[in-house]
């Protein structure tokens, strides 16, 4: 969603470029745009030097443990654990065929909203993921 809009002020800056918007002055129009493309590199680069993956290891018994590793590939691998720690599935979780959005309750006591395509793992694992969140949701309800 960053990268498209990104392209889009990208596209905004190369309009300003070719005087396709209004009787702007050559420099003006030619900083306005500069500013728009530089802006639109940056916000890229940004998103790309800062992805993050998240883990979700799920025990037989339960147990939810979330991982965070970065995503850049410069990274060593011995320092790629961003942060980890068990969490709780919350209440408000949705499971549905094509989309889970998990909220979790980590260990420090904040909140997170974990949405999971199915085109982000493999077939199996979106299986897996499904049928365990279930079963820890039922579980829960019942304690």
């Amino acid at each position: 969603m960053m990268a498209a809009a990104a392209v889009a002020v990208a596209l905004i800056g190369v309009i300003f470029a070719f005087a396709l918007v209004g009787q702007l002055s050559f420099v003006f129009r030619m900083s306005l745009s500069g500013a728009c493309i530089v802006a639109a590199i940056l916000a890229f680069w940004l998103v790309l030097k800062n992805r993050k993956a998240v883990w979700l290891h799920i025990s037989g018994t339960g147990q939810i443990r979330l991982v965070e590793h970065h995503a850049a590939v410069r990274v060593k691998p011995g320092s790629q654990v961003m942060s980890g720690g068990l969490a709780q599935l919350l209440a408000g979780s949705t499971v549905w065929p094509n989309l889970l959005l998990l909220r979790l309750r980590l260990e420090n006591g904040r909140v997170r909203t974990i949405p999971v395509l199915p085109d982000s793992v493999s077939r199996e694992t979106f299986r897996a993921l499904q049928v365990a969140c279930r079963w820890v949701a039922s579980h829960n309800n019942d304690a």
